[in-house]
């Protein structure tokens, strides 16, 4: 079975490069490396995400398989109040991700893990994903779980997905998870759902 980038220790050998990355007013360079997502240059999926992700308001962002922290880096950047955890399973990405975001670390917390820990309830405003459409279908709604139980009443799990890889079926899971979604990006067969976990009835609303 041929290793893909949903793996804990690649073993593809290292052979480190940079990429330019333009999206949201953001100029950057970032390391990638192989046996990590998207490493020649940064996905269409996760540049329309970055580009239609608000997060206006928010104060902690949970990049949820973060692969090289190109969501973070962007993100991190554009909203510098905000404090993010990254979240990855593969161990080299992870340690890119460390990388990419230095100049801002202090504002960040890098956990090397399948998914979020049972430990972490309610910690987060906002959760962003980019499925690994990779590792299946069970892996995958697995992760939509996974960012119900993390975030914050209120809170909101944004993610990007295709149509071909499985859009209609993935916002009717969304639809059985979270108490409401709604589609804020259809074009050229990619969708942007998000979904939006219940309100406590202490709960301020985050739309008002």
């Amino acid at each position: 079975m041929s290793e893909h980038y949903y793996s804990k220790d690649p073993q593809a050998q290292s052979q480190e490069r940079t990429i330019a990355v333009e999206v949201r007013g953001v100029n950057m360079h970032l390391v990638t490396d192989n046996g990590v997502f998207s490493k020649s240059a940064l996905d269409d999926a996760t540049r329309r995400l970055l580009e239609h992700v608000d997060l206006a308001g928010t104060c902690h962002a949970l990049d949820l398989g973060a692969g090289y922290g190109v969501v973070t880096a962007v993100l991190g950047t554009v909203y510098p109040n905000t404090r993010w955890t990254l979240i990855e399973i593969n161990g080299r990405a992870l340690d890119l991700a460390r990388r990419n975001t230095s100049k801002f670390s202090h504002r960040c917390t890098y956990l090397h893990s399948d998914g979020v820990p049972a430990d972490i309830v309610s910690e987060f405003d906002d959760v962003l994903l980019n499925p690994p459409i990779r590792a299946g279908k069970q892996v995958v709604y697995r992760l939509f779980a996974d960012a119900h139980r993390a975030l914050v009443p209120g809170g909101r799990l944004w993610i990007v997905i295709q149509k071909k890889h499985g859009a209609p079926s993935a916002l009717e899971e969304l639809r059985r998870i979270y108490d409401s979604v709604d589609v804020v990006y259809k074009r050229s067969g990619y969708f942007i759902f998000r979904a939006v976990k219940g309100y406590r009835a202490d709960a301020q609303s985050r739309e008002a």
